[in-house]
């Protein structure tokens, strides 16, 4: 009996006490593969041998190139670039790891290095009228944007036939033909309402300076699609109240990343 206990104390121990090594008689921490086979039978691998290696230590620190880790993962790939790779769907060129709220990463683009986008204007150029009807009238201009916060910057040329003043209302939406917002959301006071807006002046009945007018602004969106193809829409206005010239030289619209 005494014999017994005995070697259920030293198989004990050896079970509970001993390191643990696959592929090498001499592991490193409480459990080592050796990927190559090439540590050395005694004493501590070279940086060379341990590049194959995955290693845990007593503290609980993970090893890979390493078997001697200094933090609680660490990774080791020599002179390679690339020592970690992490494909969740939301991967890309030129991301960012990226932590939620509880520390959940995802691969995000960051505005800061994010080239700015511009608008697509017809070619040939194309001139829109406003024609009575209750839907806004598309002026043959959009924007592609992927996913993330924009400014989106617009100048509009108008001229203005009514020989009357008022508002006009310019829109980005997700339809040619109705304002909708599928994939982004305004981030301003107004909301879904409107994007840019301006008054539209005559100070004569003919002639270009007379009836010519420029609304400018800015609108600051949110793109939760991956990507989205915006359209620049224009309130309609009873028929020929105004014309939209696509080829006007002072016409833009471009969008600055922001973060």
């Amino acid at each position: 009996m005494k014999a017994k206990i005995t070697l259920l104390f030293v198989l004990y121990s050896i079970f509970t006490l001993s390191q643990v090594g696959i592929n090498t008689a001499n592991p490193q921490g409480i459990f080592n593969v050796d990927g190559a086979k090439d540590n050395a039978l005694s004493g501590t691998p070279s940086t060379a041998q341990q590049l194959n290696d995955f290693s845990i230590s007593s503290s609980g620190k993970v090893g890979i190139g390493t078997t001697v880790p200094s933090a609680r993962l660490e990774i080791n790939n020599g002179s390679t670039n690339g020592a970690i790779k992490i494909v969740d769907g939301t991967q890309g060129v030129n991301k960012v790891l990226m932590s939620d709220a509880n520390g959940l990463g995802t691969w995000q683009g960051l505005s800061s290095i994010k080239s700015t986008v511009t608008g697509i204007f017809p070619n040939p150029q194309v001139s829109t009228n406003s024609d009575g009807g209750a839907a806004p009238k598309y002026t043959g201009v959009y924007i592609d944007l992927a996913q993330g916060r924009y400014v989106i910057n617009a100048g509009l040329t108008f001229f203005n036939y009514s020989g009357t003043r008022y508002w006009l209302h310019p829109y980005l939406s997700t339809s040619t033909t109705s304002i909708q917002q599928v994939g982004f959301v305004h981030q301003g006071p107004a909301g879904a309402n409107t994007s840019y807006a301006g008054v539209m002046s005559q100070s004569g009945t003919s002639g270009n300076d007379n009836t010519l007018n420029f609304i400018v602004g800015s609108s600051v969106i949110n793109v939760t699609a991956s990507t989205l193809r915006i359209y620049l829409l224009v309130e309609n206005r009873p028929s020929n109240f105004w014309t939209y010239p696509s080829g006007a030289q002072e016409n833009f619209l471009y969008a600055v990343p922001i973060q």
